[in-house]
């Protein structure tokens, strides 16, 4: 096992040598920190969302405050989950990672994303606490069209550095939606309506589901 290793490091050490890693997203050399293929320029522009948050929705706040507190939205509409957080906002290289992996099909992002959960900086959600992961299904019509499902993909990212279950045909999407970026604000929960159900085998869970489903709804919204 000890020769194995040491014949990999070799390997790898030659490999790095002759095909230097490169940033995935501009080509460049600098990268950020040795075995992640982001350079240090890509990594800045990924704005990170930190305190001051909002403490359910995760919104963070422009004020100087430095204290975590409930935001004006969800003090007038509390909302139907406990706590939401964000790995950054969309912007800079962030939505480039994001749109290169579900609507250009390249999986080498989903490095990116591992690396980028570790540099987290709102800890609030602890994965190792909840009982498992359920991704959000794609219609079969639109899962033979992409022919991935990104939301698989990423849980089970979660699921090897967390230790978790996941459990991907426990939702099930029955109506093949409108895709939600293409729709207006207040058109997007009427899209959603009736398009999933829960596999009567699972039926504890659908309680949850439905708040959940509700919770995506109303994020999109504000």
């Amino acid at each position: 096992m000890q020769m194995k290793a040491t014949w990999y490091k070799v390997i790898s050490s030659a490999l790095n040598f002759l095909f230097p890693p490169i940033c995935l997203l501009c080509g460049s050399k600098d990268l950020y920190q040795a075995g992640c293929l982001i350079c240090k320029d890509c990594f800045n522009s990924i704005s990170f969302i930190s305190h001051p948050v909002c403490v359910r929705c995760g919104k963070p706040f422009l004020t100087e405050t430095t204290r975590n507190h409930v935001c004006g939205n969800c003090l007038t509409q509390e909302p139907s989950f406990n706590l939401v957080r964000a790995l950054g906002r969309y912007e800079g290289a962030l939505e480039t990672i994001i749109h290169n992996f579900k609507y250009k099909q390249k999986f080498s992002m989903v490095n990116l994303f591992n690396f980028l959960l570790d540099n987290m900086q709102n800890h609030e959600i602890t994965f190792a606490s909840y009982d498992l992961l359920i991704p959000v299904p794609l219609h079969r019509s639109r899962l033979r069209q992409r022919g991935f499902n990104q939301s698989v993909i990423l849980g089970n990212i979660l699921k090897k550095k967390y230790q978790m279950s996941l459990q991907p045909k426990v939702l099930q999407r029955i109506v093949s939606t409108h895709p939600q970026v293409t729709l207006p604000v207040k058109a997007r929960k009427i899209n959603m309506r009736n398009a999933f159900k829960v596999k009567k085998s699972h039926n504890r869970l659908k309680e949850k589901l439905f708040s959940f489903l509700m919770m995506c709804t109303q994020r999109e919204q504000r």
